[in-house]
Formats: C-alpha cells, sequence, structure tokens
C-alpha cells in the first residue's frame, strides 16, 4: 500500500509512485472525464479500514510478550532471529529525538514499503512492517496457528488527524511454562493485530486535498520493557503572505507514556535549523522535572521549549503556520 511522497530522507528515487506527482495529460474530453477507478479505490479504502478498525491492537503486548519468548527454549532460531530484528527498531527512550531523529523514524516507520518496493524491487527495504511480515513468515515456518480470538483492543485505532497517545510498558502474557503451540498462538495473534494497526497508520497517512501527513508509531526501549510512541507529522504550510523562498517548515506530534516521566505529549515544529516544542505532562513530579530541564532541551533542539500540565486544550486544530494555541 502506498501512503505517497517519502519524507526528505532515504526515500525511493524520484518519481510519480514515490513522490504521488501527478502525470499531467492533454486537456482533452478523456482527461477531463470523471476517474471511474477513484470510487472502486475509496471503497476499498473504506473497507480495508473497518476491517482493520476490528482486527487491531496496541503493539504493546507483542512486544512484551516477544521479549519473553527470547527467553523460551522452544522457540526455533529463526524465529528468535526475525524476533531480534522487530527489536532492533526501538528507540533510545533516554533521549530526545531531533530533528534528524524524527526524519529517520518516518523513514523506518514501515508506512512506505509498497512504495520503495515498487522502486527498487530487487532491493527491498528493511523497515517495521518489513519486520513484522518477517516475523509472521517465521511464525507460520515454525507451525503457528491462530484459533481467533478477538483482538484485545489496547489503544485506540489510528485515525487521519486523530490524536496521537503512547502505550506504557506493558506486562507479558506470554508464560515460559506455557506449551509451545500456546506460545506460538500468542505470539501469531499479536502480529496479525500489530499489522492490522500498521495498515491503519498507512491509511491514516494517504494523502489528500488537505496535504501530506504521516502517522506511525515505533517502539521506545526502557528498563521496564518496550513502550510504544505515536508520531503524527505533516508540512507546514506558512499560508498567504508567507516567503516562498522560507525553509520547509514541518510539524510533529508525539505522545509516549515512559518511567518515570508518565504520558507526555510532545508538539515540535521545524524550520531549517530552528524548532520550537510545547510539552504537556501528566505528572506533577514530571512536570518540575521537565520545566528544569526546558533550557538543556532547548539547547539540544537549537530552539525553544515551553511545558505545559496536563493536556492540550480541546480546540480547533492551529492555523496553518502556528503550532499551538497559546492562550492555555
Amino acid at each position: 500500500m502506498s501512503v505517497g511522497p517519502t519524507p526528505p530522507v532515504g526515500g525511493p528515487p524520484p518519481g510519480p509512485l514515490a513522490t504521488g506527482q501527478a502525470v499531467s495529460a492533454a486537456a482533452t474530453p478523456l482527461a477531463q472525464a470523471p476517474d471511474p477507478v477513484a470510487p472502486l479505490m475509496q471503497r476499498a479504502v473504506e473497507a480495508a479500514r473497518a476491517d482493520g478498525a476490528i482486527r487491531q491492537s496496541g503493539q504493546g503486548p507483542l512486544l512484551a510478550d516477544l521479549s519473553r519468548a527470547l527467553e523460551s527454549p522452544h522457540m526455533p532460531a529463526t524465529l528468535k532471529a526475525a524476533i531480534r530484528q522487530l527489536l532492533a527498531f526501538g528507540l533510545n527512550a533516554g533521549a530526545p529525538p531531533d530533528a534528524a531523529a524524527l526524519r529517520a523514524a518516518v523513514a523506518r516507520s514501515g508506512l512506505f514499503l509498497e512504495a520503495r518496493l515498487a522502486q527498487t524491487p530487487t532491493a527491498p527495504p528493511y523497515d517495521m512492517k518489513a519486520a513484522l511480515l518477517a516475523l509472521s513468515q517465521a511464525l507460520t515456518a515454525a507451525g503457528a496457528t491462530s484459533p481467533g480470538r478477538p483482538a484485545r483492543a489496547t489503544a485506540a485505532p489510528p485515525t487521519r488527524g486523530g490524536a496521537v497517545a503512547g502505550q506504557a510498558a506493558g506486562a507479558a502474557i506470554l508464560r515460559a511454562d506455557d506449551p509451545p503451540e500456546q506460545q506460538l498462538a500468542i505470539l501469531r495473534d499479536e502480529t496479525d493485530q500489530a499489522l492490522a494497526r500498521q495498515t491503519l497508520h498507512q491509511l491514516a497517512s494517504l494523502p489528500d486535498d488537505s496535504g501530506q501527513r504521516w502517522m506511525f508509531e515505533l517502539p521506545m526501549m526502557t528498563p521496564q520493557g518496550a513502550a510504544v510512541a505515536q508520531f503524527a507529522i505533516e508540512r507546514d504550510d506558512p499560508g498567504p503572505g508567507g516567503r516562498p523562498d522560507a525553509a520547509p517548515a514541518w510539524r510533529a506530534r508525539f505522545a509516549l507514556d515512559i518511567p518515570p516521566l508518565g504520558p507526555v505529549l510532545v508538539h515540535v515544529r521545524l524550520q531549517g535549523e530552528r524548532s520550537t516544542a510545547v510539552l504537556w505532562v501528566d505528572r506533577a513530579e514530571s512536570l518540575a522535572h521537565l520545566r528544569e530541564q526546558a533550557p538543556r532541551l532547548a539547547q539540544a533542539l537549537s530552539g525553544d521549549v515551553v511545558v505545559h500540565p496536563g493536556a492540550p486544550p480541546s480546540a480547533p486544530p492551529p492555523a496553518p503556520g502556528a503550532l499551538v494555541d497559546r492562550s492555555s
């Protein structure tokens, strides 16, 4: 599934498929006729979204059980190798992401797997979705079957323009004394649910008239296990009156829930070498800590950092060129 243009890092070679640019056609009646394929594509997207919303679940349970599975003597070596490859995509929770880290995160999120395969089929990329698919194949080779249990809805389905939410590291449900076939069945279900969620992120990232956005998740490795951070990144249009020669600006929202900070929501605006970050923090002790660290974070980001308690106000999205509603 292609989700439009890749971000300005590590993308496929330029071309209509990779960049989302329309192929111009002569101004003929045929070119002006309604596209008969568009309604069919829209219905297919809606059907895939409805199906994915039923089958999806957060990656947290899978990541916790994969870490437990590495300790199991029953897991084949090829399956353990696939598990390690997936867990290797985890971000370091102790390092604040900068512009380069965010660009790299988009590139390896799995959103662009199919588009890149179409461009370079002989050199397939390796990203989060590719790692999930490799894990699924390794589970099949190991004889994993699914009993068809309903998905445990541990996270709301991702939607275009919707809120982002982090997932705290959870406890594994896989037990060392479970029969091998039961361990494999649990991993099969959780992998299928994670792939359904990955598809929903791709659907939420499809381009439309409002512009290009990307929504995705990546694991964050903590001493307590793998948490999950959710990201939403979009081009920030300066709007009428903006300087045409200005450096491109990007807005990023991401949410995480890692100890000892707890739930944190971050809005970042990046333009050239300059950035602005606004954080909302749940816990009082974390609020005090982050406010104390704000000058240091600002220096690391080469920009400004503002820290607020609680959650952002419920308000319409900021106007183009603005980051947040500063009236809070």
